[in-house]
């Protein structure tokens, strides 16, 4: 089978298809050499979503251009807020690994409970709260470990986190990756197993 090659755009071929295209001012006889968003609300991954302007026009373009027009003050807030962090979701530094008890003195969270089995260190531990949790399975303990979850998490959480981490190491992504392939194996071992708890 032969593969067609593509011909190789020139320069000039790009200086001529940008004189055929006029310019989108009114009245203007100019080629439109530089392209602009017609809109911020279309997603700009089409040429239909552009218009073309000669050098001046689109000066004049750029001095008017507004990207938050049609947005309230809190739209504007919000959104120049999340542009920080590239619009991805975050969270407050601890929040996700550590919870502060009441009458916690040692200031870190035991998931794996290694504090309630130590014994004559001279140091005390909440018991009430001891008390009042209900016991893990190791096996479901584990399988929110591997999911990076705290025991007790909700079956929404757990599909959520699930599907950010087999999007995360899917092998696909990462070349074929063994060590991947691996990761996501226990992630959806753990998924399964405590979808099964959640059902039972």
């Amino acid at each position: 089978m032969r593969m067609s090659r593509k011909r190789k755009i020139s320069a000039d071929d790009i200086l001529s298809r940008a004189a055929q295209r006029p310019c989108a001012h009114t009245g203007c006889p100019e080629a439109g050499e530089f392209r602009a968003p017609k809109t911020r609300l279309l997603d700009r991954g089409h040429p239909d979503d552009y218009q073309w302007f000669c050098l001046a026009h689109i000066r004049e373009f750029n001095k008017s251009w507004n990207f938050f027009d049609g947005m309230s003050d809190e739209e504007i807030v919000s959104y120049k807020d999340q542009d920080i962090t590239g619009h991805r979701p975050t969270w407050k530094l601890g929040s996700r690994t550590a919870t502060q008890r009441n009458g916690n003195s040692y200031g870190y969270h035991d998931p794996f409970g290694f504090r309630e089995e130590m014994e004559g260190d001279g140091t005390t531990t909440d018991t009430s709260q001891a008390q009042t949790a209900a016991p893990v399975d190791p096996k479901e303990r584990a399988a929110f470990a591997t999911l990076n979850l705290e025991p007790g998490s909700s079956l929404e959480q757990i599909k959520r986190r699930h599907k950010e981490l087999a999007k995360k190491y899917h092998p696909d992504i990462h070349g074929g990756d063994k060590k991947a392939e691996e990761i996501l194996k226990n992630i959806n071992q753990a998924y399964t197993h405590l979808r099964s708890c959640a059902n039972s």
